[in-house]
């Protein structure tokens, strides 16, 4: 029996893929999804969905009267585009896109006089469950921040502090993005002497911190303080999570399991749905009306790094397990 996100996901993908606010019906006018005029479900569907949008929208027939189109205005084109990328990852139970307003946050960070109040924003944002782990993923912002560390400022240090330690930075671009000379700046502020200038203080305080971080998730070597080249995901030692040949070798009550990387994966998609419908992690065991054979063990495993995991929120831990074993 198919289920209702299946269906939802079905009807999603050829409309954002074949329209997506991406063709424009007239000037101004953007293409969210086109629908046979003859479909009554499908109309039903389209309305449902979009009556959980925020912005303008409108739907007309097409001049032949086969198609419903459904539209937004070029003011509202950017928000109605997300609206749908973020709809499509939140049915699938994937990982959502960054928001407009923090994508501004991010950008701001690379050239804003304060940009210790602009990471707190986003530490905020994230505190409150407005964001999860990884909002900065993109490989040119984290090697933007990287080189803005060189200009030495004891502000955007404390800024990229409050970043790692809000796990907002995925540290496997983090990892692919660093260089030998972004680890050398760092130990030499490390190694340097105290100073009464407390700007300066601070700065080596958090240039301090950051290394520790780094090292936490094996991102340094800790024999030679260098750039760690023996690993390729951090995520996979920081999370104890063994991955070869497509399976995870998971211990389940004191037995390993392999279990295949697919069914791991689609048992994260399958909690993190249902997270997103706003039911409690708490109240999720193998009797949930949404369990089957091929997740029962994987969620297991998942479950047990969660229930292990206090310090971390529910859905930055399933992040760091899904970036695990990244190939």
């Amino acid at each position: 029996m198919e289920s209702d996100h299946e269906k939802i996901l079905q009807f999603l993908g050829p409309q954002i893929r074949d329209y997506g606010g991406q063709i424009e019906i007239d000037d101004g006018f953007w293409t969210l999804f086109a629908v046979a005029a003859a479909d009554p479900d499908a109309n039903a569907l389209a309305r449902s969905l979009l009556g959980t949008a925020t912005f303008a929208h409108d739907a007309s027939l097409s001049e032949d009267d086969r198609w419903m189109l459904y539209y937004v205005d070029t003011a509202n084109r950017a928000e109605g585009v997300h609206w749908l990328d973020d709809l499509s990852k939140v049915v699938a139970g994937e990982i959502r896109p960054v928001a407009p307003a923090n994508r501004a946050l991010i950008q701001g960070l690379v050239d804003s006089d304060k940009p210790h109040r602009l990471a707190h924003d986003l530490a905020g944002r994230h505190t409150r469950g407005e964001i999860c782990a990884r909002v900065i993923h993109k490989a040119g912002d984290v090697r933007s921040l990287l080189d803005r560390l060189h200009q030495r400022e004891s502000l955007f240090f404390s800024a990229f502090l409050i970043l790692l330690n809000q796990h907002l930075i995925d540290m496997l671009v983090l990892h692919q993005q660093l260089l030998p000379e972004d680890v050398a700046l760092k130990n030499e502020i490390v190694r340097g002497g105290l100073s009464r200038d407390p700007f300066l203080q601070s700065r080596q305080d958090a240039a301090a911190e950051i290394r520790n971080t780094l090292l936490r998730f094996h991102l340094i070597n800790p024999i030679d303080q260098h750039k760690n080249t023996a690993i390729a995901n951090p995520y996979a030692g920081y999370m104890e999570v063994i991955s070869a040949g497509g399976e995870i070798t998971a211990p389940i009550d004191g037995t390993a399991v392999a279990v295949p990387r697919t069914s791991y994966l689609q048992a994260i998609h399958s909690i993190r749905r249902n997270l997103y419908r706003g039911d409690q992690f708490s109240s999720f065991d193998t009797q949930v009306p949404w369990m089957n054979q091929e997740i029962a063990h994987p969620f297991r495993f998942i479950k047990q790094h969660v229930d292990s995991r206090a310090d971390l929120a529910v859905l930055d831990t399933l992040y760091m397990l899904e970036r695990a074993v990244c190939e």
